[in-house]
């Protein structure tokens, strides 16, 4: 199903290329085609004929910290050879390849060459919200974010808000963030309807996650699967932490800091994370930091990882206090590397402090490494920067609201793009030496069957002439 979000009647800004020279956007529609693509189509009037026109360029941005303007050069039409109104229709691409999530908001322009050299532009003062036009959305606004849902009732959703509300100001202490945009959250009813939104991940990710929902930091939204304020206040957590560290020379945290700030603030406390640990975890399988810097692929280490990470950033929190932690975020965002910034805050080696913790849960320590190599701050930025979002692992605490099945997990993981990638595609192996034990079968059996065909021709007597 699709619909057409007519612009007609609202007021448009108009842009003035020079004093003589003008546009203005009299009509524009939106056709979503959900999953697909968006089709734009735009009247502008001119002040000039359409003889005089060279060129037509189209323009469009998702809003956002870190978007850029994409652009095409479609085909136009006008009213007859003198008249000074022009059609212009493009697509904006949504499908595989080219995903933008369920809330991004477009900004639209257009710009006219004409045959002088001038350029004009214009650009619509309202965006494109792309959602899917089959479901009815209802707005409601929290403490600095709009939730965008459906098929959940207005009081649950209600009742939602004043509880994150009320952790808004432990969000703003702990990571230094009083001023933000507005953010949005897409909120469905169920992760069965909100999985065909989430960004594409591999099959075998898919099938060992049941994923809650997906921190969109550069377009300032998330998107949940059901009506979960832990859920919430997590993904919340990510969008703030973006926001404070946004200016990093460092081109993002390490894992078990934006991972750990958000398992923390699900509830404020370290407690859920440390009866996690003590109850799942024996000492010696905790994990170092050195492994800590990205996300593990196993799903052995993961069921680790997010309570490990929630456990050690509560723990830094509770012991220095929610001011000392957003100096150091504030120490990252100048550019610090972690090692640096954390000695400046904590007064204490990094290592150190993670010695300190690992002894509360009766672990070994860990040698205390040279000062070469900053393990720390090991972060994975290999992947190309595009506008399509790669997707990060995250863990959302134990939900309230899940739904009654026998083979639903104790954690609903939720997902924090890091860095953008051409082809999103996570990928968990529980068994990675599979792939190489069939290599190895398949290498043998070439070999054997070339030697038989080589012994076997040398065997045959040779024909007579």
């Amino acid at each position: 199903m699709v619909t057409f979000i007519a612009l007609a009647g609202i007021p448009i800004t108009t842009i003035q290329a020079s004093q003589s020279s003008a546009l203005t956007v009299m009509d524009q529609t939106a056709d979503i085609d959900y999953g697909n693509k968006i089709t734009i189509s735009t009247i502008v009037e001119t002040e000039v004929e359409s003889q005089e026109i060279e060129a037509v360029r189209t323009l469009f941005k998702a809003r956002g910290g870190s978007t850029i303007w994409s652009y095409s050069y479609p085909d136009f039409s006008t009213n007859g050879s003198t008249s000074s109104q022009i059609t212009v229709t493009f697509d904006i691409l949504t499908g595989p390849g080219s995903y933008y999530p369920p809330g991004t908001d477009f900004d639209i322009e257009i710009e006219v060459t004409l045959t002088t050299g001038e350029v004009l532009s214009v650009q619509s003062s309202e965006p494109v919200e792309y959602l899917d036009p089959s479901n009815d959305w209802q707005r409601e606004k929290g403490n600095g974010y709009t939730i965008i849902y459906y098929g959940v009732s207005q009081s649950a959703v209600k009742n939602m808000i004043a509880t994150i509300d009320n952790r808004i100001p432990t969000l703003e202490a702990t990571l230094g963030v009083t001023e933000t945009p507005n953010f949005k959250a897409v909120v469905f009813p169920s992760i069965q309807s909100a999985a065909p939104s989430f960004p594409p991940v591999s099959q075998s990710a898919t099938d060992q996650f049941l994923f809650a929902g997906f921190a969109q930091p550069e377009y300032r939204l998330f998107v949940q699967g059901q009506i979960n304020s832990s859920t919430f206040t997590h993904e919340l957590a990510h969008l703030y932490t973006h926001e404070a560290v946004s200016g990093s020379f460092l081109g993002g945290i390490p894992a078990w800091l934006n991972e750990g700030l958000a398992r923390f603030l699900e509830s404020g406390s370290s407690e859920n994370s440390n009866n996690r640990l003590r109850s799942n975890v024996r000492p010696d399988e905790l994990l170092s930091l050195n492994h800590m810097g990205t996300v593990p692929g196993l799903r052995s280490d993961v069921i680790i990882f997010y309570p490990q990470a929630g456990a050690f950033v509560g723990y830094l929190v509770e012991k220095y206090s929610p001011t000392t932690m957003s100096e150091f975020l504030a120490m990252l965002n100048k550019g610090r590397s972690v090692q640096d910034a954390f000695e400046l805050i904590f007064d204490t080696t990094l290592r150190e402090a993670e010695n300190d913790w690992r002894a509360l849960f009766g672990a070994e320590p860990l040698t205390i490494p040279s000062a070469t190599v900053d393990p720390a701050d090991t972060i994975d930025n290999s992947v190309p920067a595009t506008s399509v979002p790669l997707v990060d692992y995250s863990a959302s605490g134990p939900s309230t609201n899940q739904p009654s099945s026998t083979t639903t997990p104790e954690y609903l993981p939720t997902i924090t793009p890091e860095n953008p990638a051409v082809n999103p595609m996570v990928t968990v192996d529980d068994e990675p030496t599979t792939n190489w034990l069939v290599a190895g079968i398949v290498i043998g059996l070439s070999a054997i069957v070339g030697l038989w065909l080589f012994t076997s021709r040398r065997r045959m007597p040779k024909r007579n002439s």
